[in-house]
């Protein structure tokens, strides 16, 4: 196994300037001799973290300047070379030098097309302030002050065709609710096959946990339904404050310690948190501080996945771009740094018809105890002019949401023999067989979800 927390640890200069030059055959054969050495643990750990990186990373990095601009040029015919310099001069080509070649990443006009402005005007996809379903959530929050919907969930996983072995053992984690601050009355409605183990409640990522072998592509599925219950707050200019999830457990000494290795307090971080709080005193206006930040100068873009980015909180900080989690981990660790217990949430935005994986955090002050920020849903207000939606998530959520996991980088129950796709989180599940696991493309997870609206209590 990786062991990931050894990503903080530096490694050896020489190895270091040939990962940094692109020449990474010289490096992972550097480090195969430098393994032969009697070295300390956390040493060795590290530089199998980072030949684990070289591994991995150039698959998701397959593009050359040219093929970028095929893939780009497929949404806006006359875009040029010097159109795409400019964008590398501010900062928005996600690329690695790979064996001397930059080389972009595979989803990079994805993101464009999604957080550019600009560029998304150009391929006549402008990016709109409104999201219908969104704003109506916003007015009947704003209006009734709380709100009750109830979710009928169902996640399917299934092994594509072109990679089932009829007759193969299939270990399966497929990822269901639990309870949370706004999440309640969770049932299991419905699971086929029989599962080996369900995981409790509280577990810190639940799953429901499959073996099975299979002859022929049957598919592993859970269905659940639950009861969202938010409560509207302006927690920055409401002279009352109160506390809206009662429930919610106590922080506890893990809400405010760092947790490598995409929790840490870095001297950059610090530096950030202390010039961010300025002068002022209160947490929760702390608290905005930081979310005004992240959501103001944080561009969203997709990224490679975690476990080959070597500090989660301080890319975002640093190269002013990240995912859902990125961002959430960002406002995590600022807010611990200053003092503010914070947690990780995760699980599926679910919306019918718009599911898909997300992110968010939740941050604790005396005065209203438990509190959501969704610093990439607040992002996405700003760029799309919506002030309102941008600072409704802090201090306030959705109902499209269902609640996998409670804590980043949470064990399953019960383990694997095999190291996870993403070892931090887990919306789609995870499979393994006895020759080890598979990756994302083997499978797929598809998720259901029905919404009714239900009385105010």
């Amino acid at each position: 196994m990786i062991n990931f927390n050894s990503l903080p640890a530096p490694l050896p200069q020489d190895i270091e300037s040939y990962m940094i030059s692109g020449e990474w055959d010289t490096a992972r054969e550097m480090i195969e001799e430098r393994l032969k050495l009697d070295l300390p643990r956390m040493l060795r750990d590290r530089l199998l973290a980072a030949d684990f990186f070289m591994g991995r990373l150039s698959s998701f990095y397959p593009l050359t300047e040219a093929a970028l601009l095929d893939e780009i040029r497929k949404l806006i015919p006359d875009y040029s070379a010097d159109d795409l310099a400019r964008l590398r001069g501010l900062g928005w080509l996600d690329s690695k030098l790979i064996r001397g070649q930059r080389m972009y990443h595979e989803d990079l006009a994805a993101s464009l097309l999604k957080a550019n402005p600009e560029f998304a005007m150009r391929a006549g996809k402008p990016l709109s302030p409104h999201r219908p379903l969104l704003d109506e959530i916003v007015t009947h929050l704003k209006s009734n002050g709380q709100l009750r919907m109830k979710m009928e969930l169902s996640s399917t996983l299934r092994i594509k065709d072109d990679h089932f072995k009829p007759g193969t053992a299939y270990r399966v984690h497929l990822p269901m609710p639990s309870p949370a601050p706004q999440q309640r009355q969770v049932q299991l409605t419905d699971i086929h096959p029989n599962p080996r183990h369900i995981a409790r409640e509280s577990a810190p990522q639940r799953t429901a946990y499959f073996e099975e072998t299979l002859h022929e592509n049957a598919p592993f599925k859970v269905s659940s339904s639950y009861v969202q219950a938010l409560y509207y707050c302006d927690p920055v200019n409401d002279p009352s404050p109160r506390v809206l999830y009662p429930d919610a457990k106590a922080p506890v000494r893990d809400d405010l310690e760092p947790q490598a290795p995409h929790i840490l307090f870095t001297p950059y971080l610090t530096s950030l948190c202390k010039e961010l709080i300025g002068d002022e005193i209160v947490p929760v206006r702390q608290a905005k501080r930081f979310y005004d930040f992240i959501t103001g100068k944080v561009l969203y873009s997709y990224v490679r996945p975690y476990q080959l980015i070597e500090n989660g909180a301080e890319y975002p900080a640093v190269n002013l771009r990240g995912d859902c989690g990125l961002q959430a981990l960002l406002f995590i660790t600022l807010c611990r740094i200053a003092g503010i217990p914070a947690r990780w949430q995760s699980g599926l935005y679910s919306a019918p018809g718009d599911e898909g994986s997300h992110d968010w955090a939740w941050f604790y002050t005396e005065a209203w105890g438990w509190l959501p920020a969704d610093p990439s849903f607040g992002g996405a207000g700003r760029r799309g002019g919506n002030e309102e939606r941008r600072e409704f998530y802090f201090g306030n959520l959705d109902p499209y949401r269902a609640v996998f996991n409670h804590q980043y980088m949470g064990d399953f129950q019960p383990g694997r023999a095999f190291p996870r796709n993403d070892p931090y989180d887990n919306q789609s599940g995870a499979v393994e067989t006895g020759e080890g696991p598979l990756h994302y493309g083997q499978y797929r997870t598809r998720h259901e979800v029905k919404v009714t609206w239900l009385p105010i209590e």
